[in-house]
């Protein structure tokens, strides 16, 4: 194993402190022998991965004959002694993570953290770059980023929340001088939250429901988002100058935060019209309840005196409206905020601020009735009073006397409006084309289409209220034609979301193109659109032509290779189609977690994205597990959004190196073939061997995954097999028994059968060194066999029939061919040599990992033989995997 480097060091204190806390908590919850025991799995699993190798398979054979023996009791004990484990080492390396952003903010101007904004400028400077070009393109960024609820987070919001209080005791110990008194106190909380944490129940008792779905999804925007978004100006400015020795000057936050949870009705019967409208009511009234805090903090900030500032003419003006408006609210106030004017201006805000959360929560509890005179009907009209309070602030010299708090509440304002994340709405397209032939006297709509219908009077009535703002993106998954996008768009006019000034409709169609037939097809659905005249004149107005790119059922359908070349292809046609017509374009990007649905480092993906395809702003997917992961803390947010704001800024001015066109389109004609060798390999095994649903279903713990309690969605959209099974737990159930499969299987052959011609592997290894796109492709494929194990995925196929086991050893070909491809081409001796710190955390996690996976095996084994006590282990090894390699699909 790779030596911990010297800035690792401190993350291999963490870890050490954190274990021995968690040992001593096992010996005093249930004595010696448990940790004895949890002592004994650990050595072997080191040893199995470790030591000399005559004696690994010894070691793999006594850990498997000793997890074999446990009685449930102890062995669901051991799971959770490894569970929380991997839970604490996950919390040690993001404080690690924040601890090197840190580092790195603090050191000398030439080490700008990679990826960084600081970063991006310095490339940017170097390549030539003047400032004001810089600028003007900071002023057109344009990033929206959309919550789903899927894959749902594994571990519960109680244990989450402890471990977060464990992380800020950690941080504690970082940047405070602490007295010894201190120490011993801030040890001994870490002690009692980790004791809690261990008798605190894993699982949840019943699965959550789609409102506590959207209460998750929106804690991370309160409690995290809002206060960075807020930020990102000052962060733009201070790097900038760092840079470039120049203000920056005014510019606005780029970042947009949409959400999926509450309006995604994609398989998901839950997700009811009523629903829908409850989900928009509760993103008001939690965003409204965020604005009041933040202008009751502005009113205790904003204490000048009119003994001291003569307030400006506008501000005086402002107050008499206000007085005229809202005459209780200054009879309330009388002398209070007599002689502040600020403070008075910023009372009649919050008084307004209240009469439309009071209407907001009226309707939520039955009341109709219109919304009070005083009350602000839209964030255009808040704005306008922040705006106004910044200016006359300027004008009486308090530009550091309180600007600075009010520019963030503005910013906040302009990411998030007054719904903290504005909804999306998601419909299969089938129930878009039942909607549609219902009207004007058609057959009656399906259950799915009257649905839809429900629904779109619902966003009918929460615009009238709210502005189109709240809700205002109509997604239909599954969609392959323009007659799917024009259904769409003649029930959304018909429901009434119509503006007959603008000739437009007020909510944007976006088909998902998902499968390699869609995708190919959809720049010929683009080109029918923009010929209808009545559909062109809708896009004219709105301003922007939305695609969504799926990467989910694309890679499940025909495998990584191909998918990642249609999704390529798709890119380039789209664009280039849009610009012929003379549509803005904006590209969505259905983005998973896993590499097998489009996930890996996120700066990289967006580097490779086709040149001119960002051209109307960066979309993409934030989804269910990776909001924990990149925006449970400040830093880890900041971070996380630095990463993909200088990434698209990067993209947009086309910095980073590229092969010239000629050169590309040939790199292109060879990924097309690798990627049709790669679709011949998987089809041939996933979809075409009759054999291969009893093995999938019998080498992975597929079925027990539907039954564990993490999100509210079905694991299949409707009944049937594996053509109905979601991309999630089909990821999910290989990333448990270890192959990952997904995300490597036919790359193997595709790279053989290709370096084996004239000058081929010369090829490949030029594509690796010159084409952003391909690299990203190999170095996601090198991350998941660095993570995959296929001698502990070869223990779960002995859980299937012997005839499958052909199968199996055609798997285990491909496995070993890919590694040995992959490093060929690489030139890395060992996997991941080129990213040794992610190596490093790869190989410090494995051996902790393997017992559960070892008990997991055990326990499908005794399930399949009919003893009944199996569930809850089992469930256990689920979480408890998952926390280890941090996916859930």
């Amino acid at each position: 194993m790779a030596r911990i480097r010297p800035v690792d060091q401190p993350l291999r204190r963490d870890v050490r402190l954190l274990g021995r806390l968690l040992g001593e908590v096992l010996i005093e919850q249930h004595g010696q022998p448990l940790f004895e025991l949890e002592e004994q799995v650990r050595h072997l699993a080191i040893q199995r991965r470790r030591g000399p190798k005559p004696g690994r398979r010894a070691a793999a054979a006594e850990l498997a004959a000793l997890l074999e023996k446990l009685p449930l009791d102890q062995a669901e004990l051991v799971l959770r002694a490894f569970s929380v484990y991997f839970q604490l080492a996950n919390l040690a390396e993001q404080h690690h993570r924040i601890r090197r952003t840190r580092g790195h903010a603090s050191a000398a101007e030439a080490t700008a953290q990679r990826g960084s904004m600081e970063a991006a400028f310095r490339t940017l400077k170097e390549a030539g770059v003047p400032a004001g070009k810089v600028r003007e393109a900071l002023g057109a960024l344009d990033v929206t980023l959309t919550l789903t609820a899927h894959p749902t987070q594994a571990a519960r919001r109680t244990l989450l929340e402890k471990l977060y209080r464990i992380e800020r005791l950690m941080e504690e110990r970082d940047r405070c001088q602490l007295t010894p008194l201190e120490l011993a106190d801030n040890l001994e909380s870490v002690r009692e939250e980790l004791t809690a944490l261990w008798q605190s129940d894993e699982l949840r008792r019943m699965r959550p429901t789609v409102g506590d779905e959207v209460k998750n999804a929106l804690w991370y925007v309160e409690e995290v988002l809002a206060d960075q978004l807020s930020r990102l100006p000052e962060l733009f400015a201070w790097a900038f100058d760092r840079v470039y020795g120049e203000p920056l000057g005014p510019i606005a936050s780029p970042v947009r935060v949409h959400s999926w949870v509450g309006g995604d009705m994609d398989g998901n019967p839950l997700v009811t019209p009523e629903v829908l409208a409850d989900t928009l009511r509760a993103h008001r009234a939690r965003g409204l309840r965020l604005l009041l805090r933040d202008v009751e903090a502005l009113g205790a900030a904003l204490s000048q005196s009119d003994r001291h500032t003569s307030p400006p003419e506008a501000l005086r003006q402002s107050l008499e409206k206000d007085g005229a408006e809202l005459p209780e609210v200054a009879e309330r106030q009388g002398s209070r905020t007599a002689g502040e004017p600020w403070r008075r201006k910023l009372r009649f805000m919050e008084a307004r601020l209240q009469l439309a959360l009071q209407h907001v929560e009226g309707r939520r509890g039955g009341r109709t009735g219109p919304m009070a005179a005083g009350a602000y009907r839209s964030p255009s009209a808040f704005l306008e009073d922040l705006g106004l309070i910044e200016r006359t602030l300027l004008e009486v010299k308090a530009s550091r006397a309180g600007v600075r708090q009010v520019r963030r509440v503005m910013e906040r304002v302009r990411s998030l409006g007054f719904h903290l994340a504005e909804l999306e709405f998601r419909v299969p397209a089938e129930d878009v084309l039942s909607a549609r032939a219902s009207l004007n006297g058609g057959p009656a709509p399906t259950e799915g289409g009257a649905r839809l219908l429900a629904v779109l009077e619902r966003v009918k009535e929460a615009q009238s209220e709210s502005g189109e703002e709240c809700c205002r993106t109509f997604i239909m998954s599954m969609a392959s034609t323009a007659e799917d996008v024009l259904a769409a768009f003649e029930c959304a006019k018909h429901a009434g979301l119509w503006d007959e000034a603008r000739g437009c409709a007020t909510v944007d169609i976006v088909p998902l193109f998902e499968q390699l037939g869609a995708l190919d097809g959809g720049p010929a659905v683009l080109q029918t659109l923009f010929t209808n005249p009545a559909y062109r004149r809708h896009l004219d107005a709105r301003g922007v032509q939305e695609v969504m790119v799926g990467y989910s059922d694309s890679g499940k359908e025909v495998g990584l290779l191909a998918a990642s070349a249609a999704l390529q292809r798709a890119q380039v046609a789209l664009s280039r189609v849009a610009k012929e017509a003379g549509v803005p374009l904006r590209l969505f990007h259905g983005r998973g977690e896993s590499v097998a649905r489009g996930g890996g480092p996120a700066q990289q993906a967006i580097l490779a994205l086709p040149a001119g395809s960002l051209a109307g702003g960066y979309k993409a997917t934030e989804q269910g597990e990776a909001l924990d992961h990149k925006y449970s803390r400040p830093d880890l947010a900041r971070r996380s959004l630095e990463l993909v704001l200088a990434g698209v800024l990067l993209h947009r001015m086309d910095a980073q190196p590229r092969p010239t066109e000629e050169d590309e389109a040939a790199f292109r004609q060879v990924f097309d073939t690798l990627a049709e060798k790669g679709r011949r390999e998987y089809r041939a095994l996933v979809w075409e061997d009759p054999r291969f649903i009893e093995f999938f279903t019998a080498a992975t713990p597929v079925e027990e995954i539907s039954a564990l309690p993490i999100g509210s969605r079905p694991s299949k959209r409707k009944a049937g097999g594996l053509e109905s099974l979601r991309a999630i737990p089909w990821v999910f159930a290989w990333t448990q028994n270890r192959a990952i499969l997904p995300g490597w299987f036919g790359v193997g052959s595709a790279l053989e059968e290709y370096a084996a011609k004239p000058e081929g592997l010369a090829m490949l290894k030029r594509m690796y060194r010159e084409w952003p796109f391909f690299r990203t492709v190999i170095d996601n494929v090198t991350m998941v066999l660095a993570k995959s194990d296929i001698a502990i995925a070869s223990r779960y196929a002995t859980l299937a029939p012997a005839s499958t086991r052909p199968l199996w050893r055609l798997i285990r070909a491909e496995h070993a061919r890919t590694r040995r491809q992959v490093k060929r081409l690489t030139g890395e001796e060992r996997l991941l040599d080129h990213n040794p710190r992610l190596q490093r955390s790869i190989a410090l996690r494995n051996p902790y990992v393997d017992p559960m996976s070892f008990l997991q095996v055990e326990l499908l084994r005794r399930k399949r033989a009919g003893d009944p006590d199996c569930d809850r282990p089992l469930l256990l090894t689920l979480n408890g995997i998952a926390a280890g390699l941090r996916n859930t699909g």
